[in-house]
């Protein structure tokens, strides 16, 4: 059986879609063969090896094995790859459900080993509202062009920017996508995964409420550059 991402940015629409699919093969919260992470629930390594001990075992009842995760958002870079076995070799009776609000949260190697499922809803852009200052457009012209630049001229741009927060979700999510392109001799697929690895470190520090902006000129600093 292959694993399943759910994608909204709505915690309440995924847990409903999880609950439905847990229906269908007559879990209940309780279940025995039911290891269940609540969305407040951060997955390390400790949480990941519980996983792959809950499905190393036969299930109580003889038919299904099923871990939950409603925010895998709040998995460790460190858990991510730690679960990437367990999630090639899902065995047959095991059911693994992750949820996310966003896809740009998953590792790439997460995510090609899932199938996903995108609720509606979930797009950042289409919650905007009318008149709000379309700053996709915007950043990916940034990016690109900070690609080519040198480290004064990104530093430069870091201190002028006014929504950080925004420009680093930005980031993740363009980087994410460009793994998706094929590789080419200016974009190398290995640099962008490496890089893709350091926003969502980047990521985990703004929760810790690490400064956004040193945040951002460190990434300055690692970024691939187009010759």
């Amino acid at each position: 059986m292959i694993a399943r991402v759910i994608i909204s940015l709505s915690l309440r629409e995924r847990v409903k879609e999880i609950e439905k699919i847990l229906l269908e093969y007559n879990l209940s919260l309780n279940h025995p063969d039911l290891l269940y992470f609540t969305g407040d629930v951060k997955i390390g390594i400790a949480e990941a090896r519980r996983i792959k001990d809950h499905f190393a075992y036969k299930s109580f009842r003889g038919k299904i094995k099923a871990t939950v995760l409603e925010d895998a958002s709040q998995m460790s870079l460190e858990a991510q790859n730690a679960l990437l076995k367990t999630l090639e070799e899902l065995p047959t009776d095991g059911l693994f459900i992750l949820g996310a609000d966003s896809d740009s949260k998953l590792l790439p190697t997460v995510l090609s080993r899932c199938q996903i499922i995108k609720l509606q809803g979930t797009s950042r852009q289409g919650s905007r509202q009318a008149g709000d200052r379309e700053q996709v457009g915007d950043y990916q012209e940034d990016i690109e062009k900070l690609l080519n630049s040198s480290i004064e001229e990104r530093f430069a741009y870091i201190e002028k920017l006014k929504d950080r927060e925004e420009f680093l979700k930005f980031m993740v999510q363009y980087f994410h996508q460009q793994l998706t392109e094929p590789a080419t001799h200016t974009r190398p697929g290995l640099a962008r995964l490496e890089f893709l690895k350091e926003l969502l470190q980047a990521e985990e520090w703004q929760k810790q409420n690490v400064n956004l902006r040193a945040i951002l000129e460190y990434l300055m600093l690692v970024m691939p550059k187009v010759v």
